[in-house]
């Protein structure tokens, strides 16, 4: 009876999307030269639905953004969010006998804001094309709250694995895309919800359900080792003097386990941004621990690229991630 009624909720909850734009624009205050990047920013994709991860835009902390207004800027960064969402695209054509194989999708942007467009709506058009369903994470900054970006992650997951039924996903084939700092949420997800990590969640988010089935990381910050890390999501994420303990805590290619999924991991050689060390590293663990995992490196492309720029190993890069893809879907 409680799991019905949570998927009533969400039901409810996932209102057509003009209606959480005016929701958010009350609560939230998005301003900025385009307020519809905030969530939809594709005009050739639109969203089936998009939502707030608490009930009533109230969130169960608070990460001390001072300013109630979120900016949106021209090329669709979202800065000072303060209260996370998540909007979902279905593939059109869709069998209604088959459920969807489904990715969280989470942008990055040094936790200091979210590339909305570039890592999101847009990496949500690649995946329709191939037919997955996709939720896009718009996750709340952490301003040096180290908790608050992986409850809003934990929430997605679990909003997906619970609204299975009512929006056809398949709850067994749930997984998780990110990108740079996104990618660091992503690799925590991870490695904390495969061993059902202690984590500050609210109440009824269960870590465990929060793991994915499979992950795929591009340009990922991985470690907070400072021979490495990218500087500015470390000190946006830990503050700007971590302690050993928390450097360690917060590095994923330390934290791997068996029990995690299969993985797929892109970088470029040439990436100035987040030293390629980051995915080596990971990619040595999981290798070391008996996960499941592939990496590609190529030459060139720098970092930041998403679903948006072109560089000379694009081909390569989007063929070897769809056959991974495939690889994790429901059709065997």
């Amino acid at each position: 009876m409680k799991t019905r009624l949570l998927i009533l909720i969400i039901s409810l909850l996932c209102l057509p999307l003009h209606t959480i734009h005016s929701e958010n624009m009350t609560s939230t205050g998005i301003v900025g030269n385009n307020v519809d990047a905030a969530a939809n920013t594709c005009s050739y994709i639109k969203p089936f639905c998009s939502m707030l991860l608490y009930q009533g835009g109230q969130q169960p902390d608070d990460n001390g953004i001072a300013t109630s207004e979120e900016y949106v800027s021209g090329s669709g960064g979202i800065y000072r969010i303060r209260i996370g969402r998540l909007t979902v695209y279905l593939p059109s054509g869709a069998p209604a006998d088959k459920p969807l194989t489904t990715v969280l999708v989470i942008p990055g942007g040094g936790y200091m804001h979210v590339s909305a467009v570039n890592e999101g709506t847009n990496t949500a058009a690649f995946l329709l094309k191939q037919g997955y369903a996709v939720a896009v994470l718009t996750y709340r900054l952490p301003n040096k709250h180290e908790y608050i970006p992986i409850e809003d992650a934990v929430r997605a997951m679990n909003i997906l694995r619970d609204s299975a039924a009512v929006w056809n996903l398949d709850e067994k084939h749930i997984g998780v895309m990110g990108f740079s700092a996104g990618g660091h949420l992503a690799a925590s997800l991870l490695t904390k919800a495969s061993i059902g990590a202690a984590l500050p969640l609210p109440s009824g988010d269960d870590v465990r359900r929060a793991r994915p089935d499979f992950g795929v990381l591009v340009y990922p910050v991985v470690s907070m080792d400072g021979t490495i890390t990218h500087q500015g999501s470390c000190n946006n994420l830990l503050g700007d003097n971590p302690t050993n303990d928390k450097r360690l805590e917060w590095s994923a290619e330390r934290n791997v386990t068996s029990q995690m999924p299969p993985c797929f991991i892109v970088a470029c050689q040439d990436d100035k941004t987040v030293p390629v060390e980051n995915s080596i590293r990971l990619y040595q663990s999981l290798t070391a621990a008996g996960v499941r995992a592939s990496m590609i490196i190529v030459p060139e492309g720098g970092h930041g690229w998403g679903f948006t720029r072109d560089f000379p190993q694009r081909n390569l890069v989007e063929k070897a991630l769809t056959e991974f893809l495939k690889e994790q879907s429901n059709d065997d």
